[in-house]
């Protein structure tokens, strides 16, 4: 396009330089009457070659009557009319600024500045009229006429549609804005690659995605070599065949995302799937990821063994923290030891009383000689256990008070007198056989007669 405007320029000044050694000629139309051949052959050439141009060309004399329209001028305005005036030229072609709204000024025309000497090029208007309603973009360049003395005997402008232009210039900027964009995607997709191949490269991991028909498609990831495998080893086989996620590929080719554990070449997998849909919402395959979690399904293991044996070190503790032992035939001791707190008291309440029960005891000696201290809440969980004992029936005994524990006792004030102490669980332990003695000997004793 630029080298076509360079030559038509050229062309426009060759024809301002015979347009101003024949202006009379053009200035008399078609009436060549009494000029020689050789210069009515010549006039007729030239006009023709004015008529050939794809450029617009309008020529007016010094008063500024239009005198020349060549085809694609007449295109361009719609009309070709000599008897409008230069004032009404912007009214009468319908002549705007670029912004098509503003009409431009008379004397501020390409043709009209030309005629008064002004040399303009690439002056761009929008033109729109009746003839023409959709409008169009030119590109103006005007030139005085000057005869040989150098006066100026008209003027001549040349239009060029910028409509191609303008669209050729509108697929260019649509072709370099999709270019752009398709270089963005592409290298967001390649930035996208590389993380991923940096995630495949280091991470225990495995990604994998299959077709329609479960066959795998992509199989990728250093967790693959933890399995013995090669990365793409699974590629073109059939994951429904295989045992470790069978149920899980299968769950995805339905669209239900899936997560599961499973065992395969002897490492410990936990896999993801996820449904890829296609047009209409149909399933078209599914991407997963496989990450080996043998190590941390191996440490849960140990956990759990380990949880396992403090259960159950627990349970000996807790049977060996409250024994209630039957020493004799309903005789039941329960040795105390450590810091008897409201929870332990709850539990060794519930211990003595059950067996109370299920024994028919008659004596139950709480014995103390493992206690060191003693506050006000651990002596009232003590009474409370002798109360709730003697509720059933059976006698609550206190054995092995040190001294210090029988000062602090003292000293909270607590009524002890309704309660039987002893000093040592000997002590106790002979009491309590004495008097089942005696109920025993009492009971055969036979009956005196009258």
């Amino acid at each position: 396009m630029e080298q076509e405007c360079a030559a038509l320029r050229e062309r426009v000044a060759e024809l301002e330089a015979r347009l101003a050694e024949r202006a009379s000629i053009v200035g008399q139309g078609d009436r060549l009457e009494g000029v020689p051949s050789d210069q009515r052959g010549e006039a007729r050439l030239l006009r023709a070659a004015l008529h050939s141009l794809a450029d617009g060309v309008v020529i007016c004399d010094r008063e500024g009557r239009l005198l020349h329209f060549n085809a694609a001028a007449t295109a361009m305005f719609g009309e070709r009319s000599s008897e409008v005036p230069p004032a009404e030229w912007a009214a009468r072609f319908g002549i705007f600024l670029p912004d098509g709204v503003t009409a431009v000024q008379p004397n501020q025309i390409p043709l009209y500045r030309a005629l008064h000497g002004e040399d303009l090029d690439g002056v761009e208007l929008f033109i729109r009229s009746a003839q023409i309603p959709a409008g169009t973009y030119i590109e103006c360049s005007a030139r005085c006429i000057r005869d040989v003395d150098g006066a100026i005997t008209g003027a001549v402008v040349v239009c060029r549609d910028l409509g191609e232009r303008r669209r050729f210039e509108a697929e260019r900027e649509q072709r370099l804005r999709a270019e752009a964009e398709r270089v963005a995607a592409e290298q967001e997709r390649l930035r996208m690659a590389r993380m991923l191949e940096t995630l495949l490269d280091h991470l225990d991991i495995v990604v994998w995605s299959t077709d329609e028909k479960g066959t795998f498609t992509f199989h990728d990831g250093r967790g693959a070599e933890s399995a013995g495998l090669t990365r793409g080893a699974l590629v073109g086989q059939n994951a429904l065949e295989l045992s470790d996620d069978e149920k899980l590929v299968r769950t995805a080719l339905t669209g239900v995302p899936g997560h599961g554990r499973a065992e395969a070449f002897g490492v410990v997998w936990e896999h993801w799937a996820v449904p890829v849909l296609g047009q209409g919402g149909k399933v078209t395959g599914v991407i997963g990821m496989s990450l080996n979690v043998t190590e941390a399904a191996q440490a849960r293991a140990e956990l759990e063994s380990k949880l396992a044996v403090i259960q159950r070190q627990q349970e000996v503790i807790f049977n060996l923290e409250t024994p209630v032992i039957q020493v004799w035939d309903h005789v039941l001791t329960l040795p105390m030891v450590g810091v008897v707190d409201s929870k332990r008291a709850a539990r060794v309440t519930d211990d003595l009383l059950e067996q109370v029960t299920r024994t028919q005891a008659r004596f139950a000696i709480l014995d103390l000689t493992g206690v060191d201290i003693v506050d006000t809440a651990t002596a009232g969980h003590m009474l409370n256990i002798i109360n709730a004992v003697r509720l059933l029936g059976a006698e609550g005994i206190i054995t092995g008070i040190r001294p210090n524990v029988a000062q602090t006792m003292v000293s909270l004030g607590l009524d002890l007198s309704r309660v039987r102490t002893l000093a040592t669980l000997r002590d106790g332990l002979s009491f309590t056989i004495r008097k089942l003695t005696e109920e025993a000997g009492a009971a055969r004793k036979p009956t005196a007669r009258p």
